[in-house]
């Protein structure tokens, strides 16, 4: 059962991206977001700390977790389409500067460990929570280009240190605090 909680609430994340999507196509009034968003955020929290609370934490686990953040917020950015188009269509070079560095994350992940990358640093779990914000003003409170602008800029710097963070360690960082706390080869 320890096992089992964090896998189901991983997988909830999942589930909670099509169902976005699904408010998105059927014209939902933005409200119908928030407990979405706000039930994806608490899972991607909740997994992680119950997993290592109770010594299940490892590191397929984080893989998974990474893989369901990535899927979860790509229905997000599907539902963020359909739903605020016109900030989306002002803003795509900043989603498409943070789809791209996320995607070289993976790639660097892949080349230097044939892994995917779960570093979960402190910047990525900042990010994480200012996503929570900037998602809750785009499709709830129908904000304008601030808040995508606002998230490009973080999430590029948590990209960056997460990509720094695979280029110098000597193992597949898994839950590394920042990049000033990878053990350096040599050291």
């Amino acid at each position: 059962m320890k096992y089992y909680l964090p896998v189901a609430l991983t997988t909830l994340r999942l589930l909670l991206g099509p169902c976005a999507l699904g408010c998105a196509l059927l014209g939902a009034n933005g409200w119908w977001y928030l407990p979405i968003l706000l039930a994806g955020t608490l899972s991607d929290i909740f997994d992680g700390i119950l997993a290592r609370r109770w010594g299940v934490a490892t590191p397929g686990l984080r893989r998974y977790d990474s893989t369901a953040d990535v899927i979860y917020h790509l229905f997000i950015v599907a539902a963020a389409w359909i739903a605020c188009r016109p900030v989306i269509e002002r803003t795509w070079p900043w989603i498409a500067a943070i789809l791209a560095s996320e995607a070289l994350v993976i790639a660097v992940g892949f080349a230097r460990f044939g892994r995917y990358p779960a570093a979960h640093s402190w910047l990525a779990k900042l990010f994480g929570l200012c996503l929570l914000g900037g998602l809750i003003a785009l499709l709830v409170f129908h904000a304008g280009d601030w808040s995508v602008i606002t998230l490009a800029i973080i999430g590029l710097l948590s990209n960056a240190e997460t990509i720094g963070i695979h280029l110098l360690a000597q193992e597949p960082p898994v839950d590394v605090k920042s990049i000033f706390a990878v053990r350096r080869a040599g050291k």
